[in-house]
């Protein structure tokens, strides 16, 4: 089953949608936006007529689905990474105390 969620956090960044047929080797399910049952409804739509009338690009986004990889340990490496990575960055500019900007 490919999913249908809403595009915030997570969800966002694990799911990959079929925006157009230029997404169909990366697509893994049906992404929706905003805060209304139309745009819910759409990508409902959107996910039954793939599966009934494109059955070789809904097969083709569940093997894109299947080939994923949301291995925890694997996640949290790359989490440590970008910390490590923000923690050693330079400041982009000189620190300047509230002093030196305010008298």
């Amino acid at each position: 089953t490919l999913p249908v969620v809403h595009e915030t956090g997570g969800l966002k960044d694990s799911v990959h949608g079929l925006w157009d047929d230029s997404h169909i080797d990366s697509a893994t399910g049906f992404l929706f936006g905003g805060f209304n049952d139309g745009a819910m409804k759409h990508a409902m739509y959107t996910a039954l007529s793939t599966f009934h009338h494109r059955r070789d690009v809904f097969k083709r986004m569940q093997a894109n689905a299947m080939r994923m990889s949301f291995y925890w340990p694997t996640a949290m490496d790359e989490y440590e990474k970008h910390v490590d990575w923000t923690m050693e960055a330079w400041p982009s500019r000189k620190p300047e105390s509230w002093w030196t900007n305010h008298h």
